[in-house]
């Protein structure tokens, strides 16, 4: 499972639902005291506490319950219920979107309760299935005569009989399934351990080997090694124990002879097991056996964030997701070590199951980072708002103007010895991932076309479907002075075609065209689509593909993915899919490739 969203209701200064989306790699980006840290120690109470303190509650709404929730992606196919295989969208326990979204609940009095927020059956008889015991499902199938072929002492199979029974007449309602009460009280143990680790390093810690990051993988290691000794150990233990028992029974036989009566109340016993692991301790030493807590600052962060990672990333939690949550990494810093952190960062997001939360009010260290991973924070009339990458014209002109977090453009924040020499503007974040993937595929195949995963020379910047008018028109991007290269979805009307017009008149080597299939998802191939959602549909360049896919899902069930969940797991999951053969089939005429070469040439120059 990965992190897709934060939902956050009367807790600190987040009073009114607030919902922040998060990537592989998220910035939260904002002045002091504007809730950044507040996001970061919610997860930590939804994922590693049971309760909150009473000042965790917005000051002004002291006598309301507090609401911390998290929706997630990348399901797993199979879950285990009641020693037995089935999977969430089986038993109606995901939303609209395909996502599992759970909300943890604290009331003023009482204890927590967690609910799963679904689109589950709501038919009257039906829309409580989770919630009967064995004996009442089997009543219920026995007066539907559904006896037979499911076996009723499953009580999963029961409640899949019921369901399908209702056929066509079956209708669905998102409402709030209780997930740790009655008898779903099995439903969260078994959830819980599905979920990624969450670890947070906080910026206001003490900076010394003594720190418990700095002391966790090596009491872990010394774990390791102890149980790989644990023969020889006991044997150690045995003698010692054989020994001492030896010279005090010795010892009671002398005493006897001075007092019988003594030495008769007195017997060998050891109190307690030898704890082989309190016998070893370790510091950290560098040159001139200088201990790590007389090193600078900035040394002592970089350390104890190495030993925050080996201890998350250690046998314990192998297995599953890991989200990083770290505040003000850049704190100490110098700046070359602050582009080495978000590097390093970004590589780390590109392994399987992790995920990295920052926080920063730095403008240098946002400027190093993809501008789809920010979230820029304000205040807003006394409750904090979120800015999400580039969906909103007036914020993003905003961050570009007082953060300058517009990523890797102009030295010193762009890597050394290098200028961007192109900016390439697409729609969205969908956009970027298919350009990427197809471009890394394609360098493959031929080494003279960039791979823009890569590449230090050029950017990719979404610029938002909705703002996208407002970002030619006021032409943010000009105090750059680089070129750029703007692509976007005909959409089958056009839409933008006035826009590249625009953007083509312009005399600094700028130039913008709309595709000429529907969007990116139409430039990928059936065979792709078939193995990433096990559909087969005959793609046509008008097709609204996500559309199209979801239609075909959610008529086998209900609550399949969305259009939008499609949509991003084809750009994301299956663009990396296609190879040059099932690109040059769905685009022959090598558009895809043409805008890549167009681009490729900019660096070349």
């Amino acid at each position: 499972m990965k992190l897709r969203e934060i939902i956050l209701k009367n807790f600190r200064g987040y009073y009114v639902e607030t919902r922040i989306t998060i990537d592989d790699l998220t910035a939260l980006i904002g002045k002091n005291d504007v809730g950044k840290s507040t996001i970061l120690e919610a997860l930590d109470i939804f994922f590693n506490q049971s309760k909150i303190d009473s000042v965790d509650r917005n000051v002004f709404h002291t006598g309301e319950e507090t609401v911390i929730g998290c929706v997630f992606d990348d399901l797993p196919a199979e879950i285990t219920l009641e020693n037995v295989t089935t999977s969430f969208s089986k038993e109606y326990l995901i939303n609209r979107d395909g996502n599992l979204e759970v909300l943890k609940k604290y009331p003023t009095n009482g204890k927590t309760t967690i609910w799963i927020y679904a689109n589950h059956p709501s038919n009257d008889g039906f829309n409580d299935l989770l919630l009967k015991k064995n004996n009442e499902l089997k009543a219920m199938i026995r007066a539907a005569h559904l006896e037979d072929g499911v076996n009723l002492s499953i009580n999963s199979a029961m409640r899949a009989a019921l369901w399908a029974s209702l056929g066509d007449t079956i209708t669905f309602e998102v409402r709030e399934i209780s997930a740790d009460q009655a008898d779903e009280k099995k439903l969260w143990p078994k959830i819980e351990p599905l979920l990624p680790s969450y670890r947070l390093f906080k910026a206001d810690r003490p900076s010394s080997d003594e720190d418990q990051e700095a002391q966790d993988p090596m009491q872990h290691a010394m774990k390791t090694a102890l149980e790989e000794q644990s023969e020889q150990l006991n044997a150690i233990a045995n003698e010692v124990q054989r020994k001492v028992s030896e010279v005090a029974t010795n010892t009671i036989q002398k005493l006897r002879e001075f007092d019988p009566e003594l030495a008769a109340t007195l017997t060998p016993k050891f109190k307690k097991e030898p704890t082989w692991e309190k016998a070893f301790s370790f510091s950290l030493t560098g040159e001139n056996s200088i201990p790590l807590n007389k090193r600078g600052s900035g040394i002592r962060r970089l350390v104890l964030f190495s030993f925050f990672r080996a201890t998350t990333e250690s046998a314990l939690f192998e297995g599953k997701n890991i989200i990083y949550a770290v505040e003000e990494p850049e704190t100490s810093q110098h700046p070359d070590a602050q582009r080495m952190i978000v590097n390093t960062f970004k590589e780390m997001t590109e392994k399987n199951g992790c995920q990295i939360i920052i926080t920063t009010h730095v403008p240098g260290l946002a400027a190093l980072l993809p501008i789809q991973s920010l979230r820029y924070i304000t205040n807003s009339e006394g409750s904090p708002e979120v800015a999400v990458g580039t969906e909103d014209a007036g914020i993003l002109a905003r961050v570009a103007d007082t953060l300058g977090v517009l990523p890797d453009l102009t030295p010193p924040l762009a890597p050394q010895h290098h200028d961007v020499k192109l900016v390439i503007c697409v729609e969205g974040p969908n956009d970027v991932a298919f350009l990427t993937a197809i471009s890394r595929t394609a360098h493959q195949a031929d080494p003279s076309i960039v791979d823009l995963n890569s590449s230090p020379y050029i950017v990719i910047i979404p610029l938002g479907g909705n703002t996208l008018k407002e970002w030619v028109n006021h032409n943010y991007l000009q105090k750059l002075n680089t070129p750029e290269y703007h692509i976007y979805d005909s959409d089958n009307t056009h839409a933008h075609a006035g826009i590249c017009d625009q953007i083509n008149r312009r005399s600094d080597g700028s130039s913008a065209r709309e595709t000429t299939k529907r969007e990116m998802e139409n430039y990928i191939h059936s065979d792709v689509v078939r193995d990433l959602f096990g559909v087969q549909i005959e793609i046509s360049d008008t097709m609204d593909v996500p559309r199209e896919i979801s239609a075909l899902l959610q008529a086998r069930n209900p609550t399949a993915y969305s259009p939008e969940t499609v949509k991003r797991k084809l750009n994301k999951l299956g663009a990396p899919r296609m190879t040059m053969e099932l690109l040059h089939s769905r685009d022959p005429a090598d558009e895809v490739i043409g805008w890549l070469r167009d681009i490729s040439k900019f660096i070349q120059a």
